[in-house]
């Protein structure tokens, strides 16, 4: 449980009610690309698998998303984030990508992801839509 003081998982070394916590607590959305990068990283960190779902454009998820989602988080620890590069994403820009690397441990085996995430706006509102491991 996290308190909203605690700083917030996604490596940002803001609080945690003054960045990824105000986007499933309030009406609030993220502006960027990378906001909501890091917001979908604590949504796994803390299980909020609604919001991942809310924030995977419709045309990319499947349609068992929750419950596979759900279902990815037994054995689950996320310890860290690091953006490597954001390219576009901005507060007027259509699309964008960001390139990041998060640790966790799976099952007590220490692992990494290397993502580069792509993301589009409509309506004043980001997605992410997918993502190319290396």
């Amino acid at each position: 449980m996290m308190n909203k003081t605690d700083l917030c998982p996604c490596d940002s070394g803001l609080a945690y009610m003054d960045c990824c916590q105000r986007f499933w607590a309030s009406s609030q959305k993220p502006s960027t690309a990378e906001q909501l990068m890091r917001s979908r990283y604590t949504a796994f960190v803390l299980q909020k698998a609604q919001y991942l779902v809310d924030t995977h454009h419709p045309d990319f998820r499947s349609l068992d998303e929750l419950k596979s989602l759900k279902k990815s988080f037994k054995g689950m620890a996320w310890q860290g984030l690091e953006i490597i590069e954001t390219v576009l994403g901005q507060v007027d820009d259509a699309t964008g990508i960001v390139e990041f690397k998060a640790t966790f441990s799976h099952l007590a085996k220490q692992e990494m992801i290397h993502e580069r995430s792509s993301f589009i706006k409509e309506q004043g509102q980001w997605f992410y839509t997918s993502g190319t491991i290396y």
